[in-house]
């Protein structure tokens, strides 16, 4: 692991370069554009440490066709693990969703979000230019050998576990690690093969998927859900009893990473699992206080 946190050693001014090695499809072709989600990985020839938990951002070619200007970078959160896929530090990988968005000044529909869409088409042997690494607060604690960590993601949201996890299993992490991950179709879990390969390896990490569109939710008296779907929140407070042991330990830390939305349907169940362990007041506050829950949403 990396002794200190690199920090925006490349700029606007400066980007390093990157060539594009991989462009690989992690979701079902039948999903169409709405539901297409790429893992991209650019070589370069700097030097680029970074840790999982970082973004690097992505200078768009072209110019901004509001202000006549570049482009400013597009954070992604890194999916690499510290020495990248490819294990020679030489190598960085992001996971990236194709995003369309909607002009209510116009009504218009469906408009290709510049940077995602750049990103997508790209094909091997495309250069591109990178920006970073940023971001120093969703990074694994220094000491995380032992201790009990819960990842929660939603969508793209999964990219920062990926590169954790594998650090983790690399270095002989002996704590207990749950990933909770929430999405819309089953064939649209990203990454899925990689997890399921690391639970069936690893007995400390459990690993829990939540399907919206294709499960019910079984408790919407408790849990309340819009068409009473499957989200991730559901599955915390089923499982709340195991939650409020391993979050009863004192220096184990709370991850959430993607849609801004999740954190009001996860803050409450957290907060129903400290009223459980005797907390006084909101669990939530607590745990950003001690520094143990750790949010990157967007």
């Amino acid at each position: 692991m990396l002794q200190t946190i690199p920090i925006n050693l490349f700029r606007i001014s400066n980007p390093m370069l990157g060539d594009v090695v991989e462009n690989r499809r992690l979701t079902a072709e039948t999903r169409g554009n709405l539901n297409d989600v790429r893992h991209l990985v650019f070589r370069y020839k700097d030097n680029l440490p970074y840790l999982p938990g970082q973004s690097i951002g992505i200078l768009p070619p072209g110019l901004n066709a509001k202000n006549g200007k570049a482009h400013q970078p597009r954070l992604y959160s890194i999916a690499s693990a510290t020495g990248g896929d490819h294990r020679d530090h030489q190598t960085v990988s992001l996971c990236v969703v194709r995003h369309f968005w909607e002009n209510p000044a116009t009504g218009e529909k469906g408009i290709p979000g510049v940077a995602s869409n750049y990103l997508c088409d790209l094909k091997p042997g495309d250069r591109v230019k990178i920006t970073g690494p940023t971001g120093k607060h969703f990074l694994l604690p220094e000491e995380f050998k032992n201790k009990s960590l819960v990842f929660v993601a939603t969508g793209t949201g999964i990219a920062p576990y990926r590169g954790m996890l594998r650090d983790m299993f690399d270095a002989g992490y002996a704590g207990k690690v749950w990933l909770v991950f929430g999405v819309q179709h089953g064939d649209c879990t990203l990454y899925d093969d990689e997890f399921e390969n690391w639970a069936r390896r690893h007995s400390n990490f459990t690993y829990i998927k939540a399907v919206s569109r294709e499960e019910k939710n079984p408790i919407p008296q408790e849990v309340p859900t819009r068409n009473d779907r499957m989200y991730v929140q559901v599955r915390l407070f089923e499982r709340r009893r195991q939650l409020k042991e391993l979050l009863s330990e004192p220096d184990s830390v709370v991850y959430m990473c993607g849609l801004k939305g999740m954190e009001a349907g996860i803050f409450p169940i957290l907060d129903k699992i400290g009223a459980e362990t005797g907390t006084q007041g909101s669990f939530v506050a607590k745990l950003k206080a001690e520094q143990r829950l750790r949010v990157e949403v967007y």
